[in-house]
């Protein structure tokens, strides 16, 4: 045999040896059943006696004694009617939020003089000074404004527009008002023009440094209100028609075990990613502490509330790919394969049962493979018992007529060598 037909074979096989090994201890503390079955497994008699038939093709029905439930750990659950509560788990990175940060610029050119701002995570209020820098546009902005207030003051001609375009140009710079109106009633120009945040919140980076050239097209500050943050995550394509915009999210962190925290879905990608089928979702937390910060990992729960319905434990359905099976309770010690009909969907440790059950039934949730194995082999005409050396069908107790036949034929050989040698 080759070895790679052996290892097709040795797994099914080992399988098989483990069902017959625990089959064999009941055995051996109970003895063999008669008619070749597990002790305490009767198989519904063939004979001239009525027996319940199975309902479901390739099953029997299987009788099992109190003693053999508690050996192979027999266990019964319910079917019964549960809310039906879709619950979405995910994993999150806090982010900030885009709507509240601020990419600094400058709007002229010039030298870096001085940093009011000289770290990152500093924290800043709208107004607050960041910069100071030497900019000759700056300083010949101004002198254009002075020269046209003087202008007009004189009745030079008409300058009023001369003094409204130096005005706007300063304006444009973000220079503030009042500075301005300074200019205007000292007549003196500033040798230097600060840069001022335009935001509140936390400096996340700085990429100025003092006698650095700088002009506009270079970022100099990145600034983030982090009153509120973003938490991204990615939820799989059949989640999806279980989140909503505007759904509540509980979330946790693990920097922060003891405490949950309630955050809301603002925002689902309408693009599905192709490799991994999973979309991008964003959960708003309220971070007035600043507890929150970017880049930590968070817990994201979501739960779909979808009504009522049957329900029975995962482990009492044994799904074989083909079809649903599980084993009802008639009775104490009888139970039915029945096909059943389950959603699609799974509710916490519960599938949801569309048919096959009804409310109230008993069904085995575990040691229910064992009693698959014995359903089938007796509808087949067997039984986990019946194998040679188990005191069933096809057992040694069915080889000794063989063997006494044996003994006749070869007694009857004996006899005829015996016969033809005196017959010589």
């Amino acid at each position: 045999m080759s070895r790679k037909r052996y290892a097709r074979l040795a797994g099914p096989a080992l399988a098989t040896l483990l069902i017959f090994s625990i089959v064999h201890s009941v055995h051996g503390q109970q003895g063999a059943a008669p008619g070749g079955t597990m002790p305490g497994m009767e198989m519904p008699k063939p004979a001239d006696a009525p027996t319940a038939k199975s309902p479901l093709a390739g099953y029997a029905e299987v009788g099992i004694g109190q003693e053999v439930q508690q050996r192979i750990g027999v266990v019964l659950g319910s079917v019964e009617e549960t809310p039906l509560t879709m619950t979405v788990r995910t994993v999150g990175i806090v982010r900030p939020n885009e709507t509240k940060v601020a990419h600094i610029h400058l709007k002229t050119e010039g030298w870096v003089e001085k940093l009011f701002v000289s770290f990152t995570g500093q924290q800043v209020k709208a107004g607050d000074p960041m910069l100071s820098i030497y900019s000759p546009a700056f300083y010949t902005a101004q002198r254009e404004l002075l020269s046209a207030l003087r202008s007009a003051g004189a009745g030079i001609g008409d300058q009023q527009t001369v003094v409204e375009t130096a005005r706007q140009r300063l304006d444009l710079w973000d220079v503030p008002r009042d500075e301005i109106e300074a200019l205007v009633k000292t007549g003196k120009p500033g040798k230097t023009l600060i840069l001022r945040s335009p935001i509140s919140g936390t400096v996340l980076e700085k990429k100025a440094f003092e006698g650095q050239y700088v002009m506009p097209q270079g970022e100099l500050y990145v600034v983030a209100d982090l009153s509120t943050v973003w938490l991204q995550a990615k939820i799989f394509e059949y989640e999806l028609p279980h989140i909503n915009v505007g759904m509540p999210a509980t979330v946790s962190f693990p920097a922060l075990p003891t405490r949950k925290f309630t955050g809301k879905v603002v925002f689902i990608d309408p693009v599905v990613d192709e490799m991994s089928r999973s979309v991008q979702v964003r959960v708003e937390l309220l971070n007035p502490d600043g507890e929150f910060k970017p880049g930590m990992f968070g817990n994201i729960l979501i739960t779909d509330a979808m009504g009522s319905g049957l329900t029975v434990p995962i482990s009492a359905v044994i799904r074989t790919g083909e079809r649903d099976i599980a084993f009802r309770a008639v009775s104490e010690d009888r139970f039915v394969p029945v096909q059943v009909k389950i959603s699609s969907l799974q509710f916490g440790d519960r599938f949801q049962i569309l048919d096959g059950l009804k409310a109230g039934d008993k069904v085995v949730t575990s040691a229910n493979f064992l009693i698959d194995s014995e359903s089938r082999l007796q509808a087949g005409g067997g039984s986990m018992a019946g194998m040679p050396g188990m005191g069933g069908s096809g057992t040694a107790g069915d080889k000794k007529p063989a063997a006494k036949q044996e003994d006749k034929d070869g007694t009857a050989a004996k006899q005829g060598g015996d016969h033809s040698g005196a017959k010589h």
